[in-house]
């Protein structure tokens, strides 16, 4: 059974070519929205454009499309995750097949030790402890516990990206949290994170970014895909 859009297309007496003129769109992007091979098209805020713009030319309602595009790409997620879920396994399996069990004995042994061993200091240390101070001494103490605190507190580091036209981007906090955002002109999220960002920008000419307060500039064209480690390495 023909697809509704090469059916369309086909009663309407229009080639791949003179869609593709007409809508700019690649004729490969073209012919894999019409077979429903989605692997074959870029990234998804580009992709659903694509299958609207096409649809909208041929008078055809985008959404059966869309949704399949949506399932497709739900599945991809899942079959990544449950890869990586699966690839992790693999790995720890191979590190506790490589120790051997006496290795592991071994291992509980010296904890076992090291734990009497903290124990008996923890108590010889109470026992040689001096005597608690008096009231005026703890009120002297308390500012310069806060200080201390205060000087080991990690410097927050703030993020804020705000959208000038359609984007998609990666965000990895810290290099542990991953966020995505799909972002329309106007929009404009605020992240924070203790040490560092990974960005991925799908269309660089559309975001303005400002980092702990100071605005960055353009860091790139409309539709580049640009990645950015903030903070910039200062060698």
């Amino acid at each position: 059974m023909s697809d509704e859009f090469k059916k369309r297309r086909l009663e309407l007496g229009k080639t791949i070519e003179e869609i593709s003129n007409e809508t700019k769109i690649k004729k490969s992007y073209l012919l894999a929205i019409e077979e429903s091979k989605f692997d074959e098209l870029p990234i998804e805020v580009y992709s659903k454009s694509y299958i609207k713009t096409y649809a909208q030319l041929l008078g055809i309602d985008p959404q059966k499309k869309l949704a399949e595009y949506d399932n497709y790409l739900r599945k991809v997620k899942e079959k990544m995750k449950k890869n990586e879920t699966q690839e992790a396994s693999k790995r720890q399996n191979k590190i506790f097949q490589r120790i051997p069990q006496w290795s592991l004995t071994l291992v509980i042994i010296i904890v076992g030790f090291l734990l009497i061993f903290l124990i008996n200091q923890i108590l010889k240390t109470e026992k040689s402890l001096p005597p608690p101070p008096t009231s005026t001494q703890q009120t002297k103490m308390i500012p310069k516990v806060e200080e201390k605190l205060t000087e080991t507190q990690p410097q927050e580091q703030t993020l804020v990206v705000e959208a000038t036209d359609k984007v998609w981007m990666r965000v990895v906090i810290d290099n542990r949290e991953k966020k995505e955002f799909l972002l329309n002109p106007g929009e404009k999220i605020e992240l924070k994170a203790y040490n560092s960002f990974k960005l991925h920008v799908g269309n660089a000419g559309g975001v303005k970014i400002s980092f702990n307060g100071k605005e960055i500039g353009q860091i790139g064209k409309i539709g580049q895909v640009v990645h950015l480690d903030l903070p910039q390495d200062k060698n």
